[in-house]
């Protein structure tokens, strides 16, 4: 029995009631969330499942009381009978949604809400600390002799609106675990090699073509291929690479959700991660993976991935006190379906300030704290580790210093708060106790003085991008060569009102008027047509006029800082004045969303002194080849490999753009060979996405008339404005709401892109089509004609046979 609160208003039966115990035992703080429904005369509490102490593993229960207004007293239904959401149904218990465990202590369900409440029931909504929402109807007369049905209404992913990152995974090859359980123990990639063996793939093909004559197989298949069923649409959407798994991380709910790309965002799996993690971060793949690889280097069929949580302060390592220093979790497990093979909590020496995937590139069978994820961690106190700390995993690590063709592994740390860059070589210790069998070794360093700029974002390349061609073909047929560097890191940094107070801008009273800016602009000197002398003559005899004469001309206030991570050295610097000291001194935060993708560097601000956002472009190049530089007798000397300690700067062409929205995010699309041309998508402030086709982002587009070698190449005249096209919108109609991340990733056929949407509480989806679908026939081909026209032309070739027989016979007797 629970007592109830004699504060009870027997009077208003409509509205939400939330109640209490007269004394806050232990017993009664079990109870999470209790709800009453007086109409009904029922009460349902949520509370915790009191014999799992693991709180990582603990189950939700919701239980079902009847009321008694009379004794002001609740009493079991049922003999206790309750619903519990849970990911294992218990005997006597409904398994409704999945579990909510990975909340923080003192109860998993956050509050309850009555939404309705009449004499046949009520319907409740529970919201829980895990980010699961769910409704209740619970139906059942107030007589107190018929029996209570529960029913699930809806659920809802809170997680979901808080996603923090995504990755894509290709559900092409997912192996199914045997209902029997007779292969749980093996993993898909083993799976998977045993199918490929030349005995397995020929039962298969026998059995296939059996079905095919003999199953009813021929007639389904002609049929669903005339009407493209969805069973058709489906094989269709796997063989072309359009089903994936979009497994994506909510640092904010620490919570991991996976959904079905294919079947409209159905949540295929969910994981919670440990409750008390300052921060959550997903591993996949190698440093330089290719996405278009099968065979697990970090490929989008590759589906063993990593989670790292890291944890302030923990007390649950082994052999560690109550006042231990950081820890790391890590959860080895299989991204499409949720399976988790090994976890382990390891203390940490210090915070972790680099994260460097690894990828083994030998099979292994999976074995207990085991992953062939590997990871390396970079610490504050300039110390390595290595997750999982086996010997196997150090062999990995072996494996990059040691690999053919390069110098080394490279790694890098940046400290926002001091400003410092510094370039890293991970090598072996002579250490004899093997306690630490990695060390630091220090490359290069870069300072950005904090007292002078602040870093607000940094920016890699794309991992694994395919890049269709090294060279950029002219209009005269010269060659332009990109400058492809995985080691790019791109930093944006922004004045501090300080150093912007100490550079005022100078103007020149004799010389220059304060609007000298602006008639410079028109083409008037400001003097009323009088002949000025150049800035810097004095009369002979007189002193030498100052070192710096400007005209009044803006400081620069927003810097972007190319740097090789290998080398820490500076590879090239572009500033932006974009606002003023009082701007800046206001305290708001700036926002400049980038993307790297080949050579190009695309990144959006919103500029304080124009009122409008601006887009920054800057394309890399090595040189130019003479189109009579590269002919069958003559050939340039290039290098095959690229090595940051030898290779020069790069040649870099910059423009600005003007955009008429505020950028929130940006992207870029992905294709299976980089052959289709790429579109940039933009994230806006009025909740659309929108794409811009990378040849208006040129920076190499003329500011004068357009020469004929120039047409030849696709360029257009420079227009200092970029066009919304409500046709490049991908977003259409939908408002997509305070997007923060764009990501993208390749199908199986080249003009296909897909692209995904997330950071606030939207997430959307869609495929594009960057340079039209040039090899995939629309849903909307009429198939059913196409049939008919095939097979009434097969008939009519055998009626025009026999008729040319027959002809034949008629001829040769007479």
């Amino acid at each position: 029995e629970i007592p109830l609160d004699s504060s009870y208003a027997k009077e208003n039966k409509k509205i939400f009631h939330r109640v209490y115990g007269s004394s806050k035992g232990d017993e009664e703080a079990l109870y999470d969330a209790l709800t009453t429904c007086p109409s009904a005369g029922l009460v349902v509490t949520a509370s915790v499942e009191e014999d799992i102490t693991d709180l990582t593993k603990k189950e939700t229960m919701a239980s079902i009381f009847r009321f008694n207004e009379e004794t002001n007293v609740a009493t079991t239904l049922l003999s206790g009978k309750r619903v519990t959401w849970s990911n294992q149904a218990k005997e006597g218990d409904v398994t409704i949604i999945p579990s909510s465990r990975g909340g923080t202590e003192g109860g998993l369900v956050e509050y309850s809400h009555l939404v309705d409440c009449d004499e046949k029931g009520m319907t409740l909504v529970f919201v829980s600390r895990g980010g699961m929402t769910v409704g209740f109807r619970f139906d059942g007369s107030s007589d107190g002799d018929s029996a209570v049905v529960t029913t699930k209404l809806w659920n809802s992913e809170e997680a979901l609106g808080s996603v923090s990152s995504a990755v894509f995974l290709d559900e092409t090859h997912v192996i199914e675990d045997v209902s029997d359980g007779t292969n749980q123990s093996e993993d898909e990639e083993e799976v998977a090699l045993r199918n490929l063996q030349f005995s397995n793939r020929i039962q298969a093909q026998m059995i296939s073509l059996k079905n095919f004559f003999f199953g009813g197989g021929m007639l389904s298949s002609l049929a669903s291929m005339a009407l493209l069923s969805d069973e058709k649409k489906a094989e269709r959407d796997i063989a072309f690479g359009f089903a994936k798994v979009s497994v994506m991380l909510s640092d904010a709910m620490h919570r991991i959700i996976a959904l079905d790309t294919a079947k409209k965002g159905r949540v295929v799996w969910s994981m919670n991660l440990h409750p008390e993690a300052s921060w959550h971060k997903i591993v996949r793949g190698g440093q330089f993976m290719s996405l278009s690889d099968p065979h697990g280097n970090g490929g989008v069929h590759d589906h063993e991935m990593m989670t790292l949580s890291y944890l302030p302060f923990s007390s649950g390592v082994a052999g560690k006190s109550l006042e231990s220093t950081a820890a790391m979790q890590w959860k080895c497990f299989d991204g499409t379906s949720g399976r988790v093979f090994s976890e382990k909590i390891v203390p940490m020496p210090s915070e972790v300030t680099q994260i460097v995937p690894l990828r083994s590139s030998i099979h292994h069978s999976h074995d207990a704290n085991e992953c062939r994820q590997v990871v390396v961690l970079v610490h504050a106190d300039n110390s390595v580790s290595v997750v999982p700390d086996t010997a196997r995993s150090h062999s990995v690590v072996d494996e990059a210093i040691s690999a053919t063709g390069r110098n080394g592994l490279f790694v890098h740390t940046l400290n926002r708060q001091s400003g410092e860059f510094r370039a890293l070589r991970v090598a072996r210790t002579t250490a004899i106790d093997g306690s630490h069998p990695f060390e630091l070794v220090t490359v290069g360093t870069t300072i950005f003085d904090p007292n002078q700029e602040s870093i607000i974002d940094v920016s890699y390349p794309q991992r694994g991008e395919v890049i269709q061609s090294p060279s950029t073909v002219l209009g005269d047929d010269a060659l332009l060569l990109k400058y492809l560097n995985p080691h790019l890191v791109a930093i944006v940094t922004e004045a501090t009102a300080s150093f912007l107070s100490s550079v005022a801008t100078i103007s020149d009273e004799n010389d220059q008027s304060s609007d000298g800016f602006y008639n410079a602009l028109a083409g008037s000197d400001g003097t009323g047509g009088q002949k000025r002398k150049p800035l810097g003559v004095s009369k002979p005899g007189s002193d030498a006029p100052p070192a710096t004469l400007t005209a009044n001309v803006a400081p620069p206030s927003l810097f972007v800082t190319l740097i090789d991570s290998v080398s820490g050295q500076i590879l090239h610097r572009v500033s932006h004045s974009h606002a003023n000291e009082s701007d800046i001194a206001a305290g708001a935060s700036t926002t400049v969303p980038m993307v790297i993708s080949e050579n190009w560097i695309v990144y959006a601000y919103f500029n304080h002194r124009t009122r409008r956002t601006d887009v920054g472009v800057l394309s890399l190049h090595e040189g130019m080849i003479d189109k009579n530089g590269l002919t069958a007798f003559n050939s340039p000397e290039q290098e095959l490999t690229f090595s940051s300690l030898e290779a020069a700067k790069p040649i870099v062409l910059s423009k600005t753009y003007g955009l008429g929205k505020v950028v929130t995010a940006l992207g870029v699309t992905t294709t299976k060979a980089g052959i289709s041309s790429k579109q940039f998508l933009f994230a806006t402030g009025n909740d659309q996405v929108i794409s811009i086709d990378r040849r208006l982002l040129d920076p190499r587009r003329p500011k004068g008339e357009v020469k004929e070698s120039e047409k030849s190449e696709g360029l257009m005249s420079y227009s200092p404005l970029l066009p919304i096209t409500p046709l490049r919108t991908p977003s259409h109609v939908y408002e997509v709401s305070s997007v923060k991340s764009i990501t993208s990733t390749s199908a199986n056929v080249e003009s296909q892109s897909l692209v995904l949407s997330f950071g606030g509480p939207d997430v959307f989806f869609t495929r594009l089509a960057p340079s039209k679908g040039f090899d995939l026939l629309p849903d909307d081909f009429n198939r059913g004609l196409l049939t008919i026209v095939l097979v009434a032309l097969i008939v009519l070739l055998n009626i025009i046979q026999r008729l040319n027989g027959r002809k034949i016979v008629v001829t040769a007797w007479a």
